[in-house]
């Protein structure tokens, strides 16, 4: 009976340890699945903006060659930054289109019967808020 009693200390300090080390490994699994969760939400949000991003590209190409136009002026159509009516893409999205614009890049072949001017379409969406914000920007460039 001396013996066992000795012992009982022995004990105590072995289950102290045991739900230290437990807790540890918990607190250390849960920041593990925070991050993971995290990151999850970064890539949906990312891929969600840059759909948005495309659909605005889209959007903006249409406008620059519109259906029934067999030999549209894209210099003239092309003119900075888009203004006026944005494309209905970010409804039901809580995305939002920071900036569209429209440059001309310069000209290719210039002095040539063969002279192409260059454009760019460039669209900026944002999706989320806080520190799950995320930025995608697309562009499309455009021969005339």
């Amino acid at each position: 009976m001396f013996r066992k009693r000795n012992q009982q200390g022995n004990v105590l300090i072995v289950v102290l340890f045991v739900i230290i080390a437990m807790g540890y490994l918990a607190a250390s699994l849960m920041r593990i699945s925070w991050s993971n969760q995290s990151g999850l939400t970064r890539e949906f949000l990312g891929t969600k903006a840059w759909f948005v991003a495309q659909s605005a590209n889209e959007w903006a190409l249409t406008q620059l060659y519109p259906l029934n136009d067999d030999d549209p002026d894209i210099a003239d159509i092309c003119l900075n930054e888009v203004s006026g009516a944005t494309p209905n893409v970010i409804q039901n999205t809580a995305c939002r289109i920071n900036k569209m614009s429209c440059l001309k890049l310069g000209v290719l072949n210039e002095g040539t019967s063969e002279a192409q001017s260059l454009f760019r379409v460039q669209a900026t969406a944002i999706c989320g808020s806080g520190l799950s914000q995320v930025q995608r920007q697309q562009e499309v460039w455009v021969r005339e």
